[in-house]
């Protein structure tokens, strides 16, 4: 047995213009908003990317630094060995001993300094494009929403 399928007609119905253009245009800022987040999405890309790269040239200078030091602080750690067996009594060797400790405080509050200082400048060039970003996104996507 077969049967036969009854093709039903429906009435149609016409959507009033009204409703149409607001269809369209919810359609088209939906779209418009989308466009926006995308491109917002992939400017904050290029500040993260600037923030990397900040990140590792401020790192790559206190890696550089810190070998710096090393290295002097070593130097001048040879060089009181040095003078130190070249010492021919208790109190020469006191006061070569008392002049190195000064000297190497001094050495010490200089290096540290530096090293602050680079990784104040670390901090401030890695943060900078992330905020910037931040802040930049925010606004257009709050213009891009209104």
């Amino acid at each position: 047995m077969s049967k036969k399928l009854k093709i039903v007609e429906t009435p149609s119905v016409e959507v009033p213009p009204e409703v149409a253009d607001f269809a369209q245009k919810s359609v088209d800022q939906a779209q418009a908003a989308f466009d926006k987040a995308s491109d917002l999405a992939h400017s904050n890309m290029q500040y993260f990317d600037a923030a990397a790269g900040a990140f590792k040239a401020r790192a790559a200078d206190i890696q550089l630094k810190a070998m710096e030091i090393a290295q002097i602080n070593m130097n001048s750690a040879f060089t009181f060995v040095r003078k130190a067996f070249a010492v021919k009594d208790p109190t020469e060797f006191a006061v070569l001993h008392q002049e190195f400790t000064r000297d190497q405080f001094a050495a010490f509050s200089r290096q540290a300094s530096e090293l602050n200082e680079l990784g104040v400048l670390l901090a401030q060039e890695t943060v900078k494009p992330v905020q910037d970003g931040v802040l930049k996104s925010f606004g257009n996507l709050s213009k891009a929403v209104a």
